[in-house]
């Protein structure tokens, strides 16, 4: 069982992604990026054909996009787009608009204009009292939670804000619950993680969903590294930093556990598998990496390391029938690479 450079097949795809953090994502059967104002899916059923058809997500608002994020809850998936107008909120079949979140007035803040407002990181949980919702970040440093009622199946009209505490633009946001893809297990919890430029972490204990709902339970100072990507398992918080390390912290207490030199230039993307205990990176130094995490007694280890010549990598997302075959897409690249895994 083992992933190989020379098992990979690669299709075309126009247009090209956009230049952002994590732009590759898996819903439902298709693999998703946003290209400057628009998402872009093609079908994971013919990734071993040589041109593919990319469809292009009609919307009404024509939003610069931040972030791109399928998220799970039991049997129903959303795309979440998050833009310099706040969220859009798309079913599964990436064909109806279902929400849309306006992106709350900025209001007085500590945090400095470096970059225009806009909202970036999307992640799912679920609280103490089962109450699913959307949680994102803004570049204000705010962190807003936005419910799902189940009953309805449709999002509460306002997010919430969680308690100030990021003084910088927020870069990520995760959940044990969107690193499973809503995949109920004995590890989920009802934590929170955000963080931002500086590279601080937060994390939060949510017991609901509405206002005061949510609690921060530990913090992480700022190490002046960003965390682009976030990810937590088995209590343990997996952070991928601008400067190639992904970092592994105790999800209760905030202390490190590991540090794996992952890349020798910036991490753009990571991936977490929604059984296993590995992560897919890709960087500026042009490679993609699959690790085993040193989780449980395990040690760290490489399970392919293999350099896209040239290419600057902008997305990565675990995909395929078992979700262990991985997808990488680069910048003003019309290309796309799949590394197959072989039992």
């Amino acid at each position: 069982m083992s992933y190989s450079e020379t098992n990979m097949v690669k299709a075309q795809i126009k247009p090209s992604p956009s230049l952002i953090y994590n732009n590759l994502t898996l819903c439902g059967g298709d693999l998703l990026y946003a290209h400057i104002r628009q998402a872009c899916a093609f079908p994971t059923s013919s990734l071993g054909s040589s041109v593919m058809a990319v469809r292009k997500i009609d919307s009404p608002h024509a939003d610069v996009i931040h972030s791109i994020v399928a998220c799970s809850h039991n049997a129903a998936t959303f795309l979440v787009l998050a833009t310099d107008a706040g969220l859009q909120i798309w079913d599964n079949t990436i064909t109806h608009l279902t929400h849309v979140c306006p992106l709350p007035a900025a209001g007085a803040s500590d945090v400095a204009p470096r970059n225009a407002y806009f909202a970036r990181g999307i992640t799912i949980n679920v609280a103490n009292n089962g109450a699913p919702h959307i949680c994102f970040g803004t570049s204000g440093g705010a962190v807003y939670s936005l419910e799902l009622s189940e009953s309805s199946g449709k999002f509460k009209s306002s997010p919430v804000a969680l308690p100030k505490h990021h003084k910088s633009p927020i870069t990520a946001v995760g959940s044990a619950y969107q690193s499973r893809q809503g995949r109920w297990t004995e590890d989920l919890g009802c934590h929170l993680v955000s963080c931002d430029e500086d590279g601080g972490v937060a994390v939060w204990l949510a017991q609901h969903a509405g206002a005061g709902g949510y609690s921060l339970v530990n913090s992480i100072e700022p190490t002046g590294q960003p965390v682009v990507s976030v990810a937590v398992r088995r209590d343990l918080i997996v952070a991928a930093r601008l400067d190639g390390a992904v970092q592994l912290y105790g999800l209760r207490d905030g202390k490190l556990r590991a540090d794996i030199g992952g890349h020798s230039r910036f991490i753009s993307a990571m991936d977490i598998h929604p059984t296993k205990d590995i992560i897919t990176t890709v960087s500026e130094d042009c490679t993609l990496g699959i690790w085993a995490l040193p989780i449980g007694g395990a040690k760290a280890s490489c399970l392919l390391s293999v350099c896209w010549l040239h290419a600057m990598l902008t997305g990565v997302a675990f995909c395929g029938p078992t979700s262990d075959d991985v997808a990488v897409v680069a910048y003003d690249t019309d290309e796309v690479h799949v590394y197959r895994y072989s039992t």
